[in-house]
C-alpha cells in the first residue's frame, strides 16, 4: 500500500568524490482531525496522523481512525519559498489505520520545512509540523533547477519609430505574485514571483515538466521544459489579458433542397473562441426575417451543435440564403425550395409542431367550420361565397388578402390579423348587392395591428356591412383602417364598427368610418 517512489539519478563517474550524508530527525507531529462532509452515514470522520522525518525522507503514519480514499489526500510541504504538493493516489485504495506513507527526498536539508496533511476533499487540515532535517556534507543529488521572469501587459504603449514611421508597441512589466507551477515526475511544485516578477524552483528530478504561469486576470500560459542534472533550464512567460467570451459559428449540415412546405433544419456548430464564458443567441434568417433562435452559454473553448428550424410553405418555391448568426460571427448556405404545386391557401397545426398537419383551398376555407388546432392563413384568398371557420387559434398572415361575400373567424384563444392584411367583405355589384360582414371573435387577444378591414358598399340600393371585434382580452387596433361606409344613390347607407374587450383596447393612429360604438 506504501507510495511508489521515483528513483533519482546517480553518477557513477570513477573519480568524483562523494560525501555520506548523514540526517537528523528534528521533529514529528501527532494530529487529530474530525473530517466532515465525507458523505457517509456517521456525521464526522476521526483520523489520528503523525508527521516525521527519515533523513529528507517524509513519512506520514496512520495512526487510529477511520480509512480515508488515497485520491483525496494530499501533503503540502512549504521551504525556501517553494511549496510541494504529494499526492496520495496513486495507488488506489484507502489509507488505513496501520499504515505508512513514505515519500522520498520530500524535505529539504539544512532548512525549515513546514508540512501539513490535508483531506483536500473537504478543506480539513489533519496534521500539521515543522521538520528541519540536518546533514553532513551530503551526497551530491544529481537534480536541475527551473527560473524565469513573469511578465504582464503594461498599462500603456511604446511609441516607438521605425524608419520614417512611426507605431505603437505594447509594453509589458514585471509580474510578482504570478503563480509558477511545475508537474512532472509524481510531484507538483509552486513558486510565487517576486518584485521583479522573477522565480526559482530547485531540486527537480532530470525529466520533462509541464510549466504553467497564472495571475489573476490573465490567461494562463504553459509550456514543457527539459530539465538536465546539475542545469538550470530558463522558461520566461508573458500573460496576456483573458479575451472576453467570442463565438464562431460553421453550418454542419442542412438539406440542399426540400418541397415547399415542408421544414428545413439546420445544425450549426458553436464554438466559444474567447477566454471567459459566454451567452450568445443564435438566430435563423431567411433572408432578412428572423425565422428562429436558441440562446446559448458555452465555457472558453467549449463546442456545441445546435439545431435551427424554418417552417417553408407553398409559397416560399424558389433559391433562399440562410443565415446563421452568432452575433460575432455568421455562416449563410443557400437552400432551394421546389414548387409543391398547391393551391392551397391555408393549413392548420393540430399539434404545435410549425408543421402543417392538413392544408385547404380558398374553397375549402370557405366552408371549413370548426377545426381543432392553429390555422393560417398565409395565401390570399378570393371567394364568392362567405368565409368561415372556427380554431383553437387563428392567424391571417402579413400582406395577406381575403376577399369573400362575408368573413367570421372566430377563435378560442388568439385571433391576428397581420400587417398590410386586407380583409374585404365590400359588395362589388352595381345595384343591388349588398356587402357582407365581417367579424373577428377572440376568446383571447385580438390583434389587428396595422391591417385593414372594409365592409363598404357602393351600390345603388346597397348598404355597407357590420364590422364586430370581439376580444376576451386585449385588442390591438393601432393604425388600422376600418371602414363600413355606404355610399349609393340615394346618400349614405353605413353598416355599424363595434369593439367590445375583456382588456385594453388600444386605437392610437386607427381610423373608423362611421366612428365605432
Amino acid at each position: 500500500m506504501s507510495r511508489p517512489t521515483t528513483a533519482r539519478a546517480q553518477s557513477e563517474t570513477v573519480g568524483i568524490i562523494l560525501l555520506v550524508a548523514v540526517f537528523v530527525v528534528s521533529a514529528s507531529a501527532i494530529g487529530v482531525a474530525y473530517v466532515g462532509g465525507m458523505g457517509s452515514d456517521t456525521d464526522e470522520v476521526v483520523v489520528s496522523a503523525e508527521l516525521s522525518a527519515d533523513g529528507t525522507d517524509l513519512c506520514v503514519d496512520h495512526l487510529g481512525g477511520d480509512a480515508l480514499p488515497n485520491g483525496e489526500l494530499a501533503v503540502v510541504v512549504r521551504a525556501d519559498g517553494n511549496a510541494t504538493r504529494y499526492p496520495f493516489a496513486p495507488p488506489a485504495g484507502e489509507f488505513a489505520p496501520g499504515e505508512r506513507r513514505t515519500f522520498s527526498d520530500a524535505l529539504v536539508a539544512n532548512a525549515t520545512n513546514e508540512v501539513a496533511l490535508y483531506h483536500e476533499a473537504s478543506g480539513e487540515r489533519i496534521a500539521r509540523t515543522t521538520l528541519a532535517p540536518t546533514a553532513t556534507p551530503s551526497l551530491a543529488a544529481e537534480t536541475g533547477s527551473i527560473e524565469g521572469v513573469v511578465v504582464g501587459p503594461g498599462a500603456a504603449a511604446t511609441r516607438v519609430a521605425s524608419g520614417a514611421s512611426l507605431g505603437l508597441r505594447p509594453s509589458v512589466v514585471p509580474l510578482s505574485g504570478a503563480t509558477v507551477a511545475v508537474d512532472g515526475a509524481g510531484r507538483v511544485a509552486e513558486a510565487t514571483t517576486g518584485v521583479g516578477g522573477a522565480y526559482r524552483i530547485d531540486g527537480i528530478e532530470p525529466g520533462e515538466y509541464e510549466v504553467s504561469a497564472t495571475a489573476p486576470g490573465l490567461a494562463v500560459s504553459a509550456t514543457t521544459v527539459e530539465v538536465e542534472p546539475n542545469e538550470t533550464a530558463t522558461v520566461d512567460f508573458r500573460l496576456d489579458p483573458l479575451r472576453p467570451a467570442e463565438f464562431a459559428v460553421e453550418i454542419a449540415g442542412v438539406d440542399a433542397r426540400v418541397d415547399a412546405g415542408d421544414p428545413v433544419t439546420v445544425d450549426a456548430t458553436v464554438e466559444n473562441v474567447g477566454d471567459e464564458r459566454g451567452t450568445e443567441t443564435v438566430e435563423l434568417r431567411v433572408g432578412d426575417e428572423r425565422v428562429d433562435s436558441v440562446e446559448v452559454s458555452l465555457d472558453a473553448g467549449e463546442r456545441r451543435t445546435v439545431s435551427l428550424r424554418w417552417q417553408t410553405l407553398p409559397t416560399d418555391a424558389g433559391e433562399e440564403t440562410l443565415t446563421v448568426d452568432a452575433g460575432d460571427d455568421a455562416a449563410t448556405t443557400t437552400v432551394e425550395v421546389l414548387d409543391a404545386a398547391t393551391d392551397a391557401v391555408a393549413y392548420v397545426d393540430r399539434d404545435g409542431d410549425g408543421d402543417p398537419d392538413e392544408t385547404y383551398t380558398a374553397v375549402e376555407l370557405a366552408f371549413l367550420g370548426a377545426v381543432d388546432g392553429h390555422l393560417v392563413v398565409y395565401d390570399d384568398v378570393t371567394v364568392g361565397t362567405p368565409v368561415g371557420a372556427t380554431a383553437d387559434r387563428v392567424t391571417v398572415r402579413d400582406g395577406v388578402t381575403v376577399r369573400a361575400n362575408g368573413i367570421d373567424l372566430t377563435a378560442a384563444g388568439d385571433l391576428s390579423v397581420g400587417r398590410d392584411a386586407v380583409l374585404d367583405a365590400s359588395s362589388r355589384g352595381f345595384l343591388f348587392a349588398g356587402a357582407g360582414d365581417v367579424s373577428l371573435r377572440a376568446g383571447g387577444d385580438l390583434d389587428a395591428r396595422d391591417a385593414a378591414v372594409t365592409t363598404s358598399a357602393g351600390a345603388l340600393f346597397a348598404s355597407a356591412g357590420d364590422i364586430v371585434l370581439t376580444a376576451g382580452g386585449d385588442a390591438d387596433l393601432r393604425d388600422g383602417t376600418f371602414e363600413a361606409v355606404g355610399v349609393g344613390f340615394f346618400g349614405r347607407s353605413d353598416g355599424r364598427i363595434t369593439v367590445t374587450a375583456g382588456g385594453t383596447v388600444r386605437t392610437e393612429g386607427a381610423s373608423f368610418d362611421p366612428p365605432r360604438e
